[in-house]
């Protein structure tokens, strides 16, 4: 099996497992026989919210441990000491499980404040916050430092509010962060380092028509719209959650929620992808050296250039580079410019941060890598 299938069985394995206990949860209403349904206290409440995100932190332990350690060590490609690895997922789980208990307790405040309109207008809230704040949440979870945009870069690359980042893994590619209409860019410091070798002027021409065209504003409001969608189911069946077994309820109604939007939110998002590659090749980019990038820049993922179409419509959001190759050449169809919604599935999982989804870090892409929970890799 080679190192990307590996990875792949393994995120669909943790998926798969949260996912089914969050459905027994709710079929048997764990939340109502396990949690508070009366106000507690606030104190013994974000007690009781912490020992939710523990539970999930001890459920994703063993799936972080052959993720972030065994894997890499198998088939080559890291000789961390288990200590080291142990460490930084430490450090990375504890600080996500207190994300997720500070969104709980936002949603519990605000819906006790301001019932609906207070869970609704918290989530959004959160979630604008969390668009904004990406790349220091990203830093802190164990991305790297975040360095002056002037270290050997132009503003020409990736914009004058850019931001570096000294990540020391490769498969740490950066992303957009901000609000929709105030696009900026995280980028590696390691793809500075190796402009030629991941196509550094094709990246920044392909990240213009992204922020320009809209395509990254629509991949932001449809996860916003998508993870908005639990958020009023959550509200239609169980009304505002003004305790922490209603939390609960909410938490696995945005798990499944999330869920559901790992299969739908992919093909938008590669349409995206492909329509990015075509923009760069007509704003001049060499075909061959964009090609080039991008092997390259699959080399420092998972090393999967070929996949099946089954396969990549269920599971990969970013196309495979011999399918985006395809496009390029003209032997593919890149999908409709108007509905490419850039990086939609994965931003989803991220702002489901927000309502307290409990997927955000189990699919194969970042399972066991705290360094791109928050930033998830890009194309």
């Amino acid at each position: 099996m080679s190192y990307a299938r590996a990875r792949l069985f393994l995120g669909a394995s943790a998926v798969g497992t949260i996912v089914v206990i969050a459905v027994l949860a709710i079929v048997i209403d764990l939340p109502g026989r396990a949690l508070p349904s009366q106000p507690v206290g606030f104190a013994l409440e974000l007690a009781w919210l912490a020992a939710i995100a523990a539970v999930h932190g001890a459920l994703m332990a063993p799936f972080d441990l052959f993720g972030g350690w065994l894997l890499p060590r198998e088939y080559g490609r890291s000789r961390e000491r288990l200590g080291a690895f142990l460490w930084r997922w430490w450090r990375g789980a504890g600080l996500f499980g207190v994300g997720l208990v500070a969104s709980a307790a936002v949603m519990l405040i605000a819906s006790r404040w301001f019932g609906a309109l207070g869970t609704l207008g918290a989530f959004l809230l959160l979630a604008l916050v969390l668009l904004e704040v990406q790349p220091r949440l990203a830093a802190l979870v164990g991305a790297g430092r975040l360095l002056p945009r002037t270290v050997k870069a132009t503003e020409d690359t990736f914009g004058v509010d850019g931001v570096v980042l000294s990540a020391v893994a490769r498969h740490v590619t950066g992303g957009a962060f901000g609000m929709p209409g105030r696009t900026r860019w995280v980028t590696p410091r390691h793809w500075l380092d190796a402009a030629d070798g991941v196509a550094l002027p094709a990246q920044g021409l392909r990240r213009a028509w992204i922020e320009h065209s809209g395509a990254r504003d629509r991949g932001v409001l449809l996860a916003v719209g998508w993870n908005t969608a639990a958020i009023l189911a959550g509200l239609t069946l169980y009304g505002p959650p003004a305790t922490v077994a209603d939390v609960g309820r909410f938490a696995l109604m945005m798990t499944l929620w999330s869920f559901v939007g790992l299969l739908v939110l992919p093909t938008p998002s590669r349409w995206g992808v492909y329509r990015a590659d075509l923009a760069a090749l007509a704003a001049g980019a060499e075909r061959e050296r964009l090609a080039a990038g991008l092997h390259q820049l699959e080399r420092n993922q998972d090393d999967e250039l070929e996949r099946s179409s089954g396969v990549e419509t269920v599971f990969h959001p970013v196309p495979a580079v011999a399918h985006r190759i395809a496009v390029m050449r003209g032997q593919r169809a890149p999908g409709p410019a108007s509905l490419a919604a850039w990086h939609a599935a994965r931003t989803a999982l991220v702002l489901s941060w927000a309502g307290a989804g409990l997927l955000g870090r189990a699919v194969h892409c970042n399972v066991g890598r705290p360094e791109v929970w928050v930033l998830l890799p890009s194309d």
